[in-house]
């Protein structure tokens, strides 16, 4: 089961927590990219991370992207409260104004910029599943996959020189991106 499905179906501590460690990152980078906002950047990630967990076991994946945009609409929304709060936003003239343009944007899912935000996210996301996963697997097992799936090096050299069978290698690779897709399906579409 993905994790998403982990976590609808009464998840425990362990799934929220692998669920946190990849997205608070994510949408704490995404909050720091708007300087009105920056010195409230732990509370506005912080309630995007509350309405997640709330929301999140009611939530049915409808289409390609639909968790991404639906995190992305939550983000947006949290960003336009803390902006309609802040001081800055009130002033004539402030830089709250251009950013309220920027999260119109933002929101719009044909926008160059949600484009951008999907491409982030997959990309990020990809990189803390990597270390979610990581724990999984025995170092050889790791390093099989790394050598002969990422850096594209010919199996029976990974398995001379990790000093196991041919088919080892070749397994590692398979269980390692099962395990991926698995933990993956609904964060990242392929």
């Amino acid at each position: 089961m993905s994790l998403l499905d982990r976590i609808a179906n009464d998840g425990e501590n362990s799934d929220w927590a692998k669920l946190f460690s990849i997205y608070r990152p994510f949408v704490a980078s995404v909050v720091n990219r708007y300087p009105a906002l920056v010195s409230q950047s732990d509370d506005i990630t912080q309630e995007v991370i509350i309405i997640l967990m709330r929301e999140l076991p009611a939530f049915r994946r409808q289409r390609t992207g639909s968790f991404r945009s639906w995190l992305r609409g939550i983000t947006v929304n949290q960003l336009r409260i803390a902006l309609r709060k802040s001081k800055k936003f009130q002033q004539t003239d402030s830089p709250g104004i251009e950013m309220e343009a920027e999260l119109d944007e933002l929101a719009n899912p044909a926008s160059i910029a949600a484009k951008k935000w999907d491409e982030e996210h997959d990309a990020m996301v990809l990189k803390r599943i990597v270390k979610v996963v990581r724990a999984d697997f025995k170092e050889t097992t790791w390093t099989a996959f790394q050598r002969y799936a990422i850096e594209k090096r010919p199996p029976a050299e990974v398995a001379a020189e990790l000093n196991i069978s041919l088919n080892s290698v070749l397994l590692a690779k398979s269980r390692v991106l099962r395990r991926m897709r698995e933990e993956a399906a609904g964060l990242i579409d392929e």
